[in-house]
């Protein structure tokens, strides 16, 4: 699954624009991305319009420059734009407009527009070094970031509009173009595939009303599918026995309770699938007998709880996996030893393991954040350093791409 160039010929792009003096920069970039091949629609928040006129936007497009925010016609547009288009592309992007987008701020047709999308939004910030640099922005943009659809170019340092050097100058148009461009391809680099993705932890059911099971909150699972919907999957099916997530966009969700349940919910997409994560933390014992009733505690309790064993989903599916497919697993290890994570390969056909250190109470199991080791058939280790776990999905997704299945 390597990374394909990808044009941007007949490519729908939403060029925002600010209110910063850099927006006469937009006409140029808005030219450039018509020459190419792609179609542009022009949207400006309110203050651009001091800066430069929306008809130069609408002349080189030839798509109306969009303005206001309530001037629908017969559908509403701020939606239907958001939802036909493959990428936003705000440039120049003031304080303000990031601020804004930080906190879900919709007073305008472009905050609200971005806000619907489900498409990558790449933004240049353009404004005073010393409004670039306050703790607050750089608060808010390392929000967006985390968020994991958000992405930023520049600034670079160069002479600002009040006569300063510093940093705040909107990148270089050529340099906007080319990352544009990167995040296209990127977000289509699993196009046409089918994915799994387990989490959570699954309960094994004693009697009625007990059952054993663990702290997972599966929100790495649900960050590896809204990644691999982000990136263009064909097919996501997010399985979990965490009936408590957010439910990520675009995600085919099934909501299992037990091992049982997620092994045959598993098996009924597995043939058809391209990848299958499974980052689900399943029980390793389950009890011999499930009875229907509560159990008494003054009904000899003790004696009749037993367990075994539970299945290894995993490794059946290793034994089942085809050559076009690719299967990575998930470990929780209490402190990280390389031969341990080694070791659950043991001749299987698992492409990568995922080892995260459950002993550490800021990353894992019910943390926002995650850090991992991962693990390759060939040996091979890679360490990625604690991030929130969108960021950590993004970056495993990009060790799976790196997998030649052929």
């Amino acid at each position: 699954m390597a990374k394909k160039k990808i044009s941007f010929i007949k490519k729908k792009i939403m060029l925002g624009i600010t209110g910063s003096i850099a927006a006469y920069k937009s006409a140029g970039i808005c030219s450039k991305l018509v020459k190419l091949g792609a179609e542009v629609f022009p949207v400006m928040s309110p203050n651009a319009a001091n800066f430069i006129n929306p008809i130069t936007f609408s002349s080189i497009s030839g798509n109306k420059t969009i303005l206001e925010q309530f001037k629908n016609e017969e559908k509403i547009y701020h939606i239907s734009l958001a939802h036909s288009i493959d990428i936003v592309l705000v440039a120049p992007c003031t304080a303000n407009t990031i601020s804004k987008l930080a906190y879900g701020v919709c007073d305008n047709f472009l905050t609200t527009a971005i806000l619907s999308s489900n498409c990558p939004v790449l933004i240049a910030p353009a404004m005073n070094e010393g409004m670039y640099l306050n703790p607050i922005i750089q608060e808010n943009i390392d929000k967006l970031k985390n968020i994991g659809t958000y992405f930023f170019t520049g600034p670079i340092k160069g002479k600002l509009a009040c006569g300063e050097e510093g940093f705040g100058k909107m990148e270089d148009e050529d340099i906007i173009l080319e990352k544009l461009g990167n995040l296209l391809s990127y977000c289509n680099d699993l196009n046409e595939k089918k994915v799994i993705v387990t989490a959570g932890g699954t309960k094994e059911y004693i009697d009625r009303v007990r059952y054993i099971s663990n702290i997972s909150s599966g929100k790495m699972g649900v960050a590896l599918a809204e990644e691999a919907y982000f990136r263009g999957a064909k097919k996501v099916f997010l399985i979990t026995a965490n009936k408590n997530l957010s439910l990520p966009y675009g995600v085919d969700v099934i909501f299992v309770e037990d091992s049982r349940e997620m092994k045959e919910q598993v098996l009924k997409y597995y043939k058809n699938s391209d990848v299958i994560i499974m980052a689900a933390a399943v029980s390793d014992v389950v009890p011999v007998k499930r009875f229907n009733y509560k159990l008494k505690k003054n009904d000899d309790i003790i004696s009749k709880l037993k367990f075994k064993e539970n299945i290894n989903i995993l490794k059946e599916l290793a034994s089942k996996k085809n050559k076009n497919q690719i299967l990575v697993g998930f470990s929780a290890e209490d402190g990280i030893s390389i031969n341990n994570i080694a070791d659950k390969f043991s001749g299987e056909d698992i492409d990568l393991i995922i080892a995260n250190d459950i002993s550490r109470n800021d990353i894992g199991f019910e943390s926002d954040f995650n850090e991992v080791i991962v693990l390759k058939q060939d040996g091979s280790v890679k360490k990625l350093k604690k991030e929130n776990k969108r960021i950590i999905a993004r970056k495993i997704w990009g060790e799976i791409n790196k997998i030649n299945v052929n």
